[in-house]
């Protein structure tokens, strides 16, 4: 068994980069008078950024990504707003609608909560439009987006690891890791000795700083603590004993690492299968659709060994997460189907990449 680094390490956090003694500090918790620079998501998603812009202009060179060079950039950034925004939405409207439609607020102000599928159809729509408005087939743009979906997965989910989120089901595996225990909104979970159960919340106040306060919470996901339910309270002298006296952080039970396996699945795995479709790929969409069912596929695989987020549970024996993931996979079904009764042959497509053909007509200078 192994201990997550939060219940291991008092001074662990996902800050990959801080100031604070007169020197840098790596993974580290900052104080108040500290300056933390970014976290392990922040790292990730400037990763994946800079990653997508070098392979899209190095495809358009090669000529297989076929639009004029000045919208590589362009299409990226749209790419980008679709995740953001399509990924918020997809948190609220799969996850937890009630929190954040109850105050529209919370969709901005609130910065946790992504959910990758909310990010897939997120940029589906908007590049529907941005196809429109560029004149490019729409399945062609969604053929360059989804490598770095899979190029992404595997430093989101190292991400979620790193700071305790998304963990697995109970299990005796030798690599079985406890985990701090998550409540809504992946805030932390303390328990007194009593068995009564809290969630901390963090509330900025109007100087700029943040205070903390447990409100009263109910575990769903199974027991309670008295009932000898899958969680443990930490002793007295673990990290979060200085913060609140009455009442002791709470960690899991051994569980998987499902956040990498989900790294490896839909990360690397997939990234692999994608690239030797794409290197072979004759006709638009049919990336996209390789795409759509395998990521389908291999979620709906590694959900089983993921614990459902907090008041979700099951529907027909399935997770919320293989659901849609399911639902992906007949949405591929049909796009090969729709792929190869309507082909469109990439190299069809104009570009204004030199030594291509049909070249786009540059237009005459000023």
């Amino acid at each position: 068994m192994i201990d997550h680094p939060y219940i291991s390490d008092p001074e662990f956090s996902t800050t990959v980069v801080s100031w604070f003694d007169g020197g840098l500090h790596f993974f580290k918790r900052v104080p108040d008078d500290g300056i933390a620079f970014f976290n392990v998501f922040h790292l990730a998603y400037s990763i994946i950024f800079g990653v997508a812009l070098w392979w899209c202009h190095r495809w358009w060179r090669k000529g297989t990504f076929r639009l004029r060079r000045r919208l590589v950039l362009d299409s990226v950034l749209v790419a980008v707003i679709g995740i953001v925004v399509g990924g918020r939405l997809g948190e609220a409207i799969f996850y937890q609608p009630e929190y954040f439609f109850s105050q529209p607020s919370r969709l901005v102000l609130n910065a946790s909560g992504f959910t990758i599928h909310g990010m897939i159809m997120g940029v589906i729509l908007l590049f529907k439009l941005w196809s429109w408005w560029i004149k490019r087939p729409w399945f062609h743009l969604l053929d360059q987006s989804v490598i770095f979906v899979a190029f992404g997965t595997p430093l989101g989910r190292i991400a979620n690891f790193l700071s305790g989120d998304l963990w697995g089901r109970e299990t005796d595996v030798p690599w079985a890791v406890r985990f701090p225990m998550r409540g809504p909104l992946f805030r932390k979970v303390m328990a007194n000795q009593q068995g009564e159960t809290f969630v901390v919340v963090s509330t900025e106040t109007p100087d700029g700083m943040y205070t903390n306060h447990l409100e009263a919470w109910k575990l769903d996901q199974g027991a309670t603590v008295l009932e000898g339910a899958p969680f443990e309270i930490m002793p007295v002298g673990t990290a979060d004993s200085r913060t609140f006296e009455m009442v002791q952080m709470m960690v899991t039970t051994p569980r998987h690492p499902s956040q990498l396996y989900q790294a490896i699945a839909e990360g690397l795995v997939l990234l692999v299968i994608l690239l030797v479709v794409r290197h072979k790929a004759k006709y638009v969409g049919q990336l996209s659709a390789w795409f759509l069912v395998c990521y389908g596929l291999l979620r709906t695989i590694t959900e089983q060994f993921r614990q459902p987020e907090p008041g979700l549970g099951y529907l027909f024996d399935l997770t919320r997460g293989q659901l849609l993931s399911l639902s992906m996979v007949v949405g591929g079904l049909v796009l090969f189907w729709f792929t190869y009764r309507r082909k469109l042959r990439i190299d069809s497509i104009a570009t204004d990449a030199p030594g291509f053909e049909p070249q786009i007509e540059k237009p005459e200078p000023a």
